[in-house]
């Protein structure tokens, strides 16, 4: 699923090889020699191949090879690469062959809006959007703020990406839900009363404590704490669950890398509810990983691809 999310930037015409580096492991790509990723795009089909092209499958006459010059930034340790920056660069030459006026148009209006448009904006719900979740990075990171991240906290919308991933230090939710609370309070409030009906169990989210910058939860006895003091599956559950309500459009498609992470059987059968109820009001493409029986008795056959008899065959 990493090396399937790892492609969609290609897409963009103005992508230059900026990969978030994973903090437990080498970037998926830079343990790759070859890769193929055939996507539909408004019923026409486009292929995004990484290494040679002679290895080619299929028969799709619109590609994207990425052939790449240098590796030796992608393969730096991870450490060092944190030391200096959270981000890699790699440089790259995209060679496009597309026949499609209609498929180049919608990419060339990729480009022009990637990180440029904010996700409240009419207009994003228009273009594709591919957001993942990796398996070990849905936690809170307790962040404090202050009245010196003023301006950060509340000026810091969501942007249009065509490729996006959760990450908690970027992506913190606290800062998601009090700016919110901030510039859209009547949106804050269908969120929250979401939230409190289909997500937390035996407990609320009362508020944002604005002095604070502290988004309140309210436990059943009446005791109140921070976001970083939900269980971990509290937190996995309301990551995705509040990512995806608020990124969620037709053109959405969400990749959730073992969906059962940190979650008990209950929560597990809460998730796939929320996920598909979700689908069915935004129509919005789910794709989810597992290892769980739990998850799996929730879908009829029809919903399942099962990738060991896929490989064996």
């Amino acid at each position: 699923m990493e090396l399937v999310f790892s492609l969609i930037p290609f897409l963009n015409s103005n992508f230059q090889g900026r990969f978030i580096a994973d903090r437990l492991k080498p970037h998926v790509l830079t343990r790759t020699e070859f890769a193929q990723l055939d996507v539909l795009i408004d019923g026409e089909e486009l292929s995004i191949i990484w290494g040679d092209f002679d290895k080619k499958q299929g028969n799709s006459v619109q590609y994207l090879i990425i052939t790449q010059r240098e590796r030796s930034l992608m393969r730096t340790p991870l450490s060092r690469v944190l030391r200096r920056s959270r981000v890699v660069r790699a440089s790259s030459r995209i060679i496009r062959h597309i026949e499609k006026d209609s498929l180049q148009s919608l990419l060339e209006n990729i480009s022009a809006n990637n990180s440029m448009m904010n996700t409240t904006s009419p207009e994003v719900a228009l273009l594709p959007s591919v957001y993942f979740f990796n398996a070990h990075d849905r936690e809170i990171n307790y962040i404090p703020y202050n009245y010196d991240d003023a301006q950060l906290v509340l000026e810091s919308p969501q942007k249009y990406q065509l490729a996006g991933k959760y990450h908690p230090s970027e992506d913190d939710l606290k800062r998601v839900l009090i700016f919110y609370e901030y510039a859209y309070p009547e949106e804050f409030k269908k969120l929250k009363s979401w939230i409190n009906e289909h997500v937390l169990v035996d407990k609320s989210i009362e508020g944002i404590d604005r002095p604070n910058f502290e988004v309140i939860v309210r436990t059943q006895n009446g005791t109140t704490h921070g976001l970083e003091l939900l269980s971990s599956g509290e937190e996995s559950l309301l990551i995705v669950a509040i990512q995806c309500f608020l990124r969620a459009s037709k053109n959405a498609i969400f990749m959730i890398d073992e969906v059962d992470q940190s979650l008990h059987p209950e929560f597990q059968e809460k998730i796939m509810m929320l996920l598909t109820q979700l689908q069915k009001d935004t129509d919005c493409q789910i794709i989810v990983s597992s290892h769980s029986e739990t998850i799996w008795r929730i879908f009829d056959s029809q919903g399942l691809i099962d990738l060991t008899s896929v490989v064996m065959a």
